[in-house]
């Protein structure tokens, strides 16, 4: 089996796995709501906000609070099919003579989930009301994510239009 059939067939199997946990995550909540809420930066607006959704609901009936729980609890599912989808999808678009780039870009792709793995931990915390420097070490983080997930997917594309 060729380099890229077998890394094309991997990246298939992560973007399977990738799907069917997006397919879960339908907890009522906007993807900009939880960006929103990853990106507060300040104890003051982190409690402002978990305070509003202990009382505010999701069409089904639940807390957005309870959503958010539910929707990070599937995210650190979640981040295990980015990655690993964005790992080998960048060995296909480097292809064989470059996979020391797309070594480069995997590492990239990791750090950004490990981004989002403490993002996730800071968010179960706020959630049980422990503040501190959290909503800022989550900010951060999300920041970082979204910054390296961006430029891997960047680079991956300038990989596939070289080739």
């Amino acid at each position: 089996m060729s380099f890229t059939v077998k890394n094309l067939l991997l990246a298939s199997l992560f973007l399977a796995f990738f799907l069917f946990i997006s397919g879960k995550i339908r907890t009522g909540l906007t993807f900009s709501e939880v960006v929103g809420f990853e990106l507060m930066f300040s104890k003051e607006k982190a409690e402002t906000k978990v305070k509003a959704w202990q009382v505010e609901t999701v069409p089904s009936g639940k807390t957005k609070l309870a959503a958010l729980l539910e929707n990070t609890n599937y995210d650190f599912l979640y981040i295990i099919g980015y990655v690993f989808f964005g790992v080998f999808l960048a060995r296909v678009a480097a292809g064989e003579r470059r996979i020391a780039t797309a070594n480069t870009i995997a590492w990239l792709l990791v750090v950004a989930g490990l981004c989002d793995v403490v993002e996730n931990l800071q968010i179960l915390q706020i959630i049980e009301g422990s503040f501190g420097l959290r909503p800022m070490v989550m900010s951060v983080c999300t920041v970082v994510k979204f910054g390296l997930l961006a430029f891997s997917l960047g680079w991956a594309v300038v990989l596939f239009a070289k080739r």
